[in-house]
């Protein structure tokens, strides 16, 4: 009884064609799960220690213009930002900076990093990842430190440089939009950002020469939610902000309450 009254903890292991998740109470490995590629597993955790175990589904990645295709193929192939490079701003601000004259092609710049000295050249620079960007003004998420704290505004005039590729994909969002997932779809309707549900940084783990990589997310709930339908990986941490890379209708609608723990976990399999 008293192991039951013990919260469980969800340990992921990357495979090389999926995950293996272990439920541990105290220092016990009471239940293991196999996930396949590109599943999903969703558990609630209530407050008195039981579990909901919601089951595995599937992982549909988006294929509508600059979604998750298209960022795959611009963070693979490294995409290389025309314009701008080593200029300095001409301005910076909370969640945007600007070019010196127009260098850029409109939104050509979605989804990929911007890193900033702060000031000087003994402190660590920060990163800003586009959301979009005009001829030349670029909107951003928000300043980061490397570990995706918060970091500082860079001053108004410091040079910039804008890295290959693009952003992680690792920010997990929940709906309870009742609708199926769609591989067109551009935004996750209906975006729960409150109650902590609220869009979140998922923590990744991936084994080296596996194929797989697993995102996870346990949210601290703290009002009511009778139906979480869906989840969505994107890029950005602001709510209601693609780029979307993809979507999972959860086998299951989550119910939770105030004082339950939701713990998503995600296999995206590379192969």
């Amino acid at each position: 009884m008293r192991l039951l009254r013990t919260r469980p903890r969800y340990e992921v292991e990357p495979l090389a064609d999926g995950a293996l998740l272990r439920v541990v109470r105290g220092h016990r490995v009471i239940d293991t799960m196999r996930l396949g590629p590109n599943e999903v597993h969703a558990v609630i955790t209530h407050a008195d220690g039981t579990t909901t175990d919601l089951g595995i589904s599937y992982n549909l990645l988006i294929t509508a213009s600059a979604g998750g295709r298209d960022h795959a193929a611009a963070a693979l192939g490294g995409l290389l930002a025309t314009g701008g490079q080593g200029s300095p701003a001409t301005a910076t601000g909370a969640t945007s900076f600007t070019a010196t004259a127009t260098p850029w092609t409109t939104n050509l710049l979605a989804g990929m990093q911007a890193v900033f000295p702060v000031t000087g050249i003994t402190t660590a620079p920060v990163i800003g990842r586009i959301i979009s960007n005009t001829s030349s003004v670029a909107t951003i998420d928000k300043w980061s430190n490397p570990d995706d704290t918060t970091g500082t505004t860079p001053a108004a005039t410091n040079a910039f440089i804008i890295l290959p590729g693009g952003a992680p994909a690792r920010y997990m969002a929940l709906t309870e939009n009742a609708g199926a997932a769609n591989a067109s779809d551009t935004v996750l309707t209906g975006e729960i950002t409150t109650g902590g549900c609220g869009r979140a940084l998922a923590t990744y783990a991936h084994t080296l020469a596996s194929a797989t990589y697993t995102l996870q997310k346990a949210y601290s709930v703290t009002a009511t939610f009778p139906a979480i339908h869906k989840m969505g990986i994107f890029l950005f941490s602001t709510a209601s902000t693609g780029t979307l890379f993809y979507e999972s209708v959860l086998n299951a609608d989550a119910s939770v309450v105030n004082g339950d723990t939701l713990t998503v976990t995600d296999t995206a399999t590379i192969s």
